[in-house]
This record gives C-alpha cells, structure tokens and sequence, in this order.
C-alpha cells in the first residue's frame, strides 16, 4: 500500500489544491471523542491529522497546547492510548493520514523497536519529534523508514541554508516549517519569516512543505496556500475543543474547520 501522507499530497496536487493538516491532543475531552473528532474533521476537508502524545515537559508546545496536555495526563492518557485512538479511527477510516506528533524521550523510554512496531500496526503515517535534532534522529529514521512511516522534520527561521539542504535531504512525508522562532499559539497576524522560510525550502526539498505555529484564521490559511504544499493548525483547534463541553465540541470543531476553507 501507498504511504498515505505521500498519496494524500499527490491527490492535492492532482486537484490543485492545497492540504490542511489538524492537531488534537490525544485524550482530550476523552479517548472516544479524540477519535470521533479526528473522523469528523476527516469528513469535513481535513487531509491529515496529528494526534499528540502528551508530555510534561514539551519544547515546543505554547500555554494552549501545554494545558491541554496536562489535562491529558492527570487522564492518564500514555502512548498506549494514543495507539488505541489510532485503531479507533482506523477502524472506520483507512484512507486518511494519522501522524503522530510527541518528544523524545517518551518514545525512548517506551522502546523505539515496540513503538515502530505498534504504530505500524495501528495505521500510523507519520511521526513528528520536535525535540530531536537531524543528527541524533538517524537511527529511528532507519526503522521509521523500513517500516514505510515518515519521520516528518521540523525547519525553523533560525535554521542555516546548509542546515536546510540536509534536513531536504533526509525529509519524507513532508517538511514542518515552523513559522516563529519560538513556541505554538494561534496569533493575530501570520509571520513574514515563516513565508521567507518556506520559499526557501521549497527550493531544496523534494517532498511537499507545510508551515505551522500561529495559523488560525481563512486569511492565515489562504496567504500560506500560496506558497507552501499545506497549511497546519493547532492551537486554534485546541483552544475550541477545551472550551467546548462534550456535547457540542464535535460541532464546534467542525464548524471551526469549515470557516478556514
């Protein structure tokens, strides 16, 4: 089977559109309703979904993101629950791209040869680390890669030219450009760096480019459309479904998805 991040980007592209990638942490408000969303919002125009595996000590993560985790933990959500919400979606959903997005030291701790493996099994796509650098990522590309799941690399502002054209050419799935040198959190403007970052990008890499951190609105969405391969939102998502009670997050969530297209 295709991998389907790589099959998702090149229907996108077939249909000269672009993608829209979404963030849930997992476990929030509960497991059941982290996979309903993740459904949902594949009904409503979603491409790809990114399932957090929540970390007390993340790198990347703004206060949204942070406290949701944190509620995510005193639930006693751990990596095995994020492959349960996995299969729950998968159960009803094989076409879609599940990406997984989590800090190292979890995935360590938990074993990289069972995590591969389980998530493998699960359906899962793609994972994302923030918090490990090209160099010392090597090895769980070399697994991620045998097993036909994309390690999916993070590209900041800071990052050098050179740093770039090697992080190109290790990418696979597609590339996170992250458009402030600095922590996730909706924003009231899209930040000119991110753009300049993805422009550059494009020029070394030879799989699609998304940019992430501060998307939160159409206008957001529709500048970043014009230059890189797919737009990801997090923190605005998150937002909606922690202030939204249990019955009507799943609406509010929707609702939300439909005003950015």
């Amino acid at each position: 089977m295709t991998n389907r991040i790589k099959k998702t980007f090149e229907n996108l592209q077939l249909n000269d559109k672009k993608g829209i990638i979404l963030y849930l942490t997992t476990g929030i408000p509960n497991n059941e309703t982290t996979a309903e969303l993740a459904l949902e919002l594949f009904n409503s125009g979603a491409d790809i979904i990114e399932l957090g595996i929540p970390f007390s000590d993340p790198l990347a993560d703004g206060v949204t993101i942070q406290q949701s985790s944190q509620k995510a933990l005193e639930k006693g959500v751990n990596i095995d629950t994020c492959f349960d919400v996995c299969k729950m979606i998968r159960n009803k959903n094989d076409n879609n791209p599940i990406v997984l997005m989590g800090y190292f030291n979890p995935i360590l701790q938990y074993g990289l040869d069972e995590f591969i493996s389980k998530a493998k099994s699960c359906g899962v796509d793609g994972i994302i680390v923030p918090d490990l650098p090209l160099e010392e990522s090597l090895i769980l590309l070399e697994k991620c890669s045998s097993n036909d799941i994309n390690l999916i690399y993070l590209i900041a502002p800071t990052t050098s030219t050179e740093r770039i054209k090697e992080i190109c050419k290790n990418g696979d799935g597609f590339l996170y450009c992250v458009s402030v040198a600095g922590i996730t959190g909706a924003r009231a403007t899209l930040s000119a760096e991110g753009i300049n970052l993805v422009k550059e990008v494009k020029q070394y890499s030879t799989v699609p480019v998304a940019l992430g951190f501060g998307i939160s609105t159409k206008i957001h969405l529709a500048e970043v459309n014009k230059h890189a391969d797919a737009g990801i939102i997090g923190s605005a998502l998150v937002n909606i479904i922690s202030n939204s009670d249990e019955n009507t997050v799943v609406q509010n969530a929707t609702d939300f998805l439909k005003e950015l297209q």
